[in-house]
């Protein structure tokens, strides 16, 4: 069956063309402000033809031709975050602050993640997962790059553990992998890729992520489910699966101009040809009963390590919640990472770095010099400074860590994030 056929399914032929047609456009780009870095004020000063997103707040959508953002040292800095201007939005309709529990099952890249956790101002406790390890340290690097103190990141495959997690987390986001039919217009070769034996295995994979998904959602919990697939299959079937298997409630997803509502009449799907964005099929579900959230109650979590010289060191967390110290110790980050004890001495990380705003030593420096830091190069400095370890800041927004010694900052910025800017 080919793409246009299976779309009959629920769509008319007249709405079909206009989508397909709509692939044809140029991709919509957007990015949403970490307001606790940038203003909203002092972004649009700098940046006056961006376009407030129709939705979500300190939201923006962007002409690439125009802005680089990826480029610019403000992404570098955790300013903002680019996301496709319809996937931003399923963050933006969970209800998340104090007492809060979610997992983000399938998290990276990490804008959703990231989403909550702005939202939230740093209450509760966010488990951000991925299965693949290799998206998930691209997760864990946009977690620490966006100052985000609240996210424990893990790589762990909750199909073989959730009946472990029966009842546990007050709210969960399930972006279900898919056909990525909403990719069209980002990527050829998602349009070469897809088939219709491809929608039909992915929607049996979904509907085994949402079971046990709802599984491990507590009494009154709410669940997001998202794809950006167009395929009924993927979408409102999946529902139907879940709503004829659990006592799953399905909940209205707020009008949202421009948004196509499901043959359900509460979930809803955002296609290109209607709604200024990429694609995205979004339904809200609820767990009956009451929801009880947890107390939010600050707490270090430690773990032994071994530096690549071999001696042994401390590294130290810290969490909202008492959270399962079995995931904590498989977990890539379990919290907030302070700082590492080494040789008797504590060492802040470069995660600390982008979130904490009264560390006593910090030093700013100018674009140039920025730039070079990024670049991973030490700075020769005249000012005297005390033999400690400094946050370098550029217009008062993080950079990293550096060590002052003899006139000089010692460059402590992650290898792996080191880059050219122009």
């Amino acid at each position: 069956m080919d793409f246009k056929t299976h779309l009959k399914k629920y769509l008319d032929n007249d709405f079909i063309n206009k989508l397909i047609n709509s692939f044809n456009e140029e991709e919509k780009k957007a990015l949403f402000l970490n307001a606790s870095k940038l203003s909203k004020e002092a972004f649009i000063n700098e940046f006056p033809n961006v376009i407030p997103h129709p939705v979500v707040e300190n939201g923006f959508l962007y002409n690439k031709n125009e802005y680089e953002f990826g480029k610019h040292i403000y992404h570098d800095l955790g300013a903002y975050y680019i996301q496709e201007p319809s996937a931003m939005i399923v963050a933006d309709l969970l209800d998340y602050g104090e007492g809060d529990l979610v997992l983000d099952i399938c998290a990276a890249p990490g804008g959703k993640t990231t989403g909550i956790a702005l939202k939230s101002k740093g209450k509760g406790q966010i488990i951000a997962n991925d299965l693949s390890k290799s998206r998930a340290i691209t997760l864990l690097s946009n977690v620490e790059r966006m100052g985000l103190s609240n996210v424990i990141v893990t790589s762990l495959d909750f199909s073989r553990i959730y009946k472990s997690y029966e009842n546990t987390f007050t709210k969960i986001i399930l972006d279900a992998p898919c056909s990525g039919s909403g990719m069209f217009r980002k990527s050829d070769l998602m349009k070469d890729d897809w088939t219709y034996e491809k929608v039909i295995r992915c929607a049996e994979i979904q509907k085994e992520l949402i079971s046990y998904a709802y599984f491990m959602l507590k009494s009154g919990g709410e669940m997001i489910y998202s794809t950006c697939s167009y395929s009924y299959e993927e979408d409102e079937e999946v529902i139907k699966h879940l709503l004829s298997t659990t006592d799953a409630i399905l909940e209205h997803v707020p009008t949202i101009e421009g948004a196509y509502l499901s043959d359900d009449n509460h979930s809803i799907h955002l296609f290109p040809s209607m709604f200024n964005g990429e694609g995205h099929f979004i339904a809200k579900i609820r767990k009956p009963g009451e929801l009880i959230k947890y107390k939010d109650n600050k707490n270090i979590f430690t773990r032994n390590v071994l530096s690549k010289s071999g001696k042994k060191e401390i590294e130290e967390y810290e969490l909202n919640l008492s959270i399962d110290k079995r995931l904590l110790d498989l977990s890539l980050r379990p919290g907030l990472f302070v700082d590492t004890i080494k040789d008797g001495k504590k060492v802040i990380s470069h995660h600390y770095s982008h979130v904490e705003n009264n560390y006593k030593y910090k030093y700013e420096i100018n674009i140039d010099d920025a730039i070079k830091f990024i670049r991973g190069e030490s700075l020769r400095i005249s000012d005297k400074l005390e033999n400690e370890f400094y946050i370098v800041t550029y217009k008062k927004m993080a950079i990293g860590i550096a060590h002052f010694v003899d006139g000089q900052l010692k460059n402590l910025y992650p290898k792996g994030l080191r880059r050219n800017i122009n």
